[in-house]
C-alpha cells in the first residue's frame, strides 16, 4: 500500500513545478532490478540499476505499463502527445509527426516553461516533429552505429548539463532526455559489458563484431544452446546497467544545480525488447507486440510535489495517458487526450485494484510499427501487422493477415479463456479507428545513414 508522507509547503514548491522526463530506449521493465526480475537471471540478480531503483523506492513504480507501439518514434509521437499509434498516424521511425498534433512541450511553453530536450538518437531529429514547443531541441548525434546516428548515454549526459549551465531565466524547466544505447549490437562501455555474463563463457559471441542471425535462426529452430542465450542477454543488461550509472549522474548533477527543491522527475522507455521469449523475432522490437517488447518501466517522484511516495502501482495504464497525466501532476487542467491515470499518484487514498470487466480498467491497445516490405498499397500501413490489447490483467495480440507458424491468440491467459471474445471486440473497435495510409518519408539522418552505408545513392 501507498506510504503518504506530510507535504511542507515552501517558497520553491509554491512556484510551478519543473519536469525532468527521461526516456530510454529499448528499455524492458524486467530489465531493471527495481521489477524483481532479470533476463537471464530471474529472481536471483545483481543490482542491474540501483540509480533507477532508488526513484521508484523513494517514489512510486508501475508494475503494469504498456508502451502504445514498439518503434521508437511512434512511440514518442505516443509520449509526447498522448495519441496511440491510431491517433497520430506516425507509422514508424522516419514518418514525421503531422502539424496539426500538439505535444506536451507546446502546452508546458504556453505555461510559461522553458523547455528543453536533449535527444541520444537521429530517429528523433528535429525534421520528426517532436520538436515543436522545445526552445533548445539538441539532436546533435554525430556516431553512426548500425543504421542510425546517435550519442552514447555520457555524451547525452554532458550535453544536457551544457544546456542547463547556459539558462539565463529562472522560467520552471520541462527537460526531457532520452539515451538511445540499449540496442543492439549490446556493446556497452566498460566496465558494463561484460559485468552481467559469465566470465566463463566461451562462445563465439564474446566477440562483439558478429551479427545475431545465426543465434536467432538458433532460437527460432529451439537449437540455441543456453549458454549463448544467457551471454547475449547479459550484453543486453549490461546496456541497461551503463545507462542506469548516467541517469545517477545526471540526477546527481540537476540536484547539485539546486533543480530538485520543486521537481516531478519521471523515468520510462518508448518500448521493450524481444530477447528469447518471442522466439520468431528474437533481438528485436518493431515486429511484434509481445510482452518483452510491451512491458516498460515507469518510474516517478515527486520533489516537494504532492504525489504518491514509497508505492507500487499495481493498476495497469498505457503510455498514451502519460502526457495528460502529467499535466495533472504540474497543478494544470488537463489539456491533451488519452486516457490520464492522475488518479493513480495523486496523495491521498487510492483505489488500487483491478476488477475488470466488473470494474473497467484502462485498456492499452499496442500496434507493430514495421517492417515496411510487406505493407499494402492502400489502407492504414500497419493493419496488416500484429495489434493487441491488455485489458484487466488479460492480452491478446491480433494476428496478422499472412500466416506465420503460430496461432496469436493463444497468447491470452488459461486463467479465463472465455475472455478471448471480449479482447478480440476491443481490437475490432480500436481498429475501426484507423487513419488513412502514409506514405514513406524517410528522416534526413536515416538518408544520410543508409547513404554512408552504400544502401543509397548521395543526392
Amino acid at each position: 500500500m501507498p506510504v503518504w508522507l506530510p507535504i511542507i509547503a515552501t517558497a520553491a514548491a509554491l512556484a510551478a513545478p519543473n519536469l525532468v522526463l527521461i526516456s530510454l530506449d529499448t528499455t524492458r521493465a524486467d530489465a531493471l532490478s527495481c521489477y524483481g526480475t532479470v533476463p537471464g537471471f530471474g529472481d536471483n540478480h545483481p543490482p542491474v540499476t540501483p540509480n533507477i531503483d532508488a526513484i521508484a523506492a523513494e517514489g512510486l513504480r508501475f508494475e503494469h505499463f504498456f508502451a502504445n507501439a514498439p518503434t521508437t518514434l511512434s512511440s514518442h509521437a505516443t509520449m509526447h502527445t498522448g495519441l496511440d499509434p491510431h491517433g497520430h498516424a506516425v507509422v514508424r521511425n522516419g514518418f514525421p509527426l503531422g502539424p496539426e498534433h500538439h505535444t506536451l512541450a507546446q502546452r508546458l511553453q504556453a505555461e510559461g516553461y522553458d523547455t528543453v530536450a536533449v535527444l541520444g538518437s537521429a530517429a528523433l531529429e528535429s525534421a520528426m516533429g517532436l520538436d515543436r514547443g522545445f526552445r533548445i531541441y539538441d539532436d546533435d548525434v554525430a556516431e553512426l552505429l548500425g543504421l542510425t546516428y546517435q550519442d552514447r548515454a555520457e555524451g547525452v549526459v554532458d550535453r544536457t548539463l551544457r544546456q542547463i549551465d547556459a539558462r539565463t531565466d529562472e522560467k520552471p524547466l520541462f527537460l526531457f532526455v532520452h539515451m538511445y544505447d540499449a540496442h543492439t549490437p549490446y556493446e556497452a562501455p566498460e566496465p558494463f559489458r561484460d559485468q552481467f555474463t559469465d566470465p566463463d563463457y566461451v562462445g563465439i559471441w564474446r566477440d562483439s563484431s558478429l551479427k545475431y542471425k545465426p543465434l536467432i535462426e538458433q532460437v527460432k529452430d529451439g537449437q540455441a544452446d543456453v549458454a549463448d542465450v544467457q551471454f547475449v542477454a547479459g550484453r543486453y543488461v549490461g546496456e541497461i546497467g551503463y545507462v542506469d550509472s548516467q541517469v545517477g549522474r545526471l540526477v546527481d548533477a540537476l540536484a547539485k544545480r539546486g533543480l530538485f527543491e520543486n521537481t516531478l522527475l519521471v523515468v520510462t522507455a518508448d518500448h521493450g525488447e524481444n530477447l528469447t521469449d518471442f522466439p520468431f523475432f528474437a533481438y528485436s522490437h518493431g515486429s511484434d507486440v509481445g510482452f518483452g517488447a510491451m512491458h516498460i518501466p515507469l518510474v516517478m517522484r515527486g520533489y516537494g510535489l504532492p504525489i504518491a511516495q514509497r508505492a507500487v502501482v499495481k493498476r495497469q495504464a498505457a503510455m498514451s495517458g502519460l502526457a495528460t497525466t502529467l499535466e495533472a501532476a504540474l497543478g494544470l487542467e488537463p489539456s491533451l487526450p488519452g486516457h490520464g491515470f492522475w488518479d493513480l499518484i495523486r496523495p491521498g487514498p487510492v483505489w488500487d485494484e483491478d476488477g475488470w470487466p466488473e470494474r473497467a480498467t484502462r485498456p492499452a491497445y499496442l500496434e507493430a510499427t514495421r517492417p515496411r516490405s510487406l505493407e499494402p498499397e492502400t489502407g492504414w500501413n500497419n493493419l496488416i501487422y500484429f495489434r493487441g490489447v491488455w485489458s484487466g490483467g488479460w492480452g491478446v495480440f491480433g494476428a496478422p493477415v499472412y500466416s506465420l507458424d503460430y496461432d496469436f491468440y493463444e497468447q491470452v491467459t488459461d486463467r479465463n479463456v472465455d475472455i478471448l471474445p471480449v479482447l478480440k471486440s476491443q481490437i475490432a473497435r480500436w481498429d475501426a479507428k484507423v487513419p488513412g495510409r502514409q506514405e514513406a518519408d524517410d528522416a534526413p539522418a536515416t538518408k544520410r545513414a543508409l547513404q554512408a552505408l552504400g544502401y543509397l545513392d548521395p543526392d
